[in-house]
């Protein structure tokens, strides 16, 4: 029996009770525990020993629902008069360049996954990956607008975070399987990561061209 459903759940108060009160110190908290619940759930999901393709499916259409309906709040609240979040040829464009040769490595990570060279893929994907993350520290930073500036930027600080947050377990996916290996993680397991890494690369093309083109 795992103990991150109770833990998760705590968390979600907390996180609940911050926003409410508007104690952001208390969000601080918040970045080591989903760091370590996300570790937990990767161990634990080694260690499981039934897996069902059609579950992680299902998890990705409710992604795409989630997605979805932040993307539909920003073309809802857009009327023509808001500038975008940062330059959609600047650190955005770099962000595309980054995912999509990601998505590369990755598919050809997958394909010779049992090649005793295969890790090198993966490590290249795992780069790449972070340097993504990187870049979007940076534009949170050097963006002057503020979430609660408008509810059009309110939509659109939830995509891009929400995706961030996504390429962000994504990449603890990819380190953890480097780190045991493709023989120790199994090939399931590869491929569920791999999976879960083409959906957030596609899917920050869409959060690119809603949120910074259009």
């Amino acid at each position: 029996m795992s103990f991150l459903p109770i833990f998760n759940s705590l968390m979600l108060g907390v996180i609940v009770a911050g926003l409410f009160l508007w104690k952001l110190s208390i969000l601080l908290l918040i970045l080591p525990a989903i760091i370590i619940s996300i570790i937990f759930f990767w161990f634990d999901l080694l260690n499981w020993n039934f897996h069902y393709e059609s579950a992680f499916w299902l998890f990705i259409l409710s992604e795409v629902i989630a997605f979805g309906s932040l993307l539909v709040s920003c073309f809802w609240f857009d009327n023509n008069s808001f500038i975008s979040l940062s330059s959609s040829l600047e650190i955005p464009f770099m962000g595309c360049f980054l995912l999509l040769g990601s998505s590369i490595s990755v598919t050809g990570f997958h394909h010779v996954m049992f090649w005793p060279y295969s890790w090198v893929l993966l490590l290249l994907t795992t780069l790449l990956g972070s340097g993504f993350v990187i870049l979007q520290l940076f534009e949170f930073n050097e963006i002057f607008i503020n979430l609660i500036d408008s509810s059009f930027y309110a939509s659109c600080f939830c995509t891009v975070g929400l995706h961030f947050l996504h390429v962000f377990i994504g990449v603890i996916g990819l380190s953890i399987i480097l780190y045991l290996g493709v023989k120790s993680a199994g090939a399931y397991r590869c491929t569920v990561v791999t999976w879960y890494w083409h959906f957030v690369d596609y899917i920050w093309l869409l959060v690119y061209a809603c949120v910074y083109v259009c």
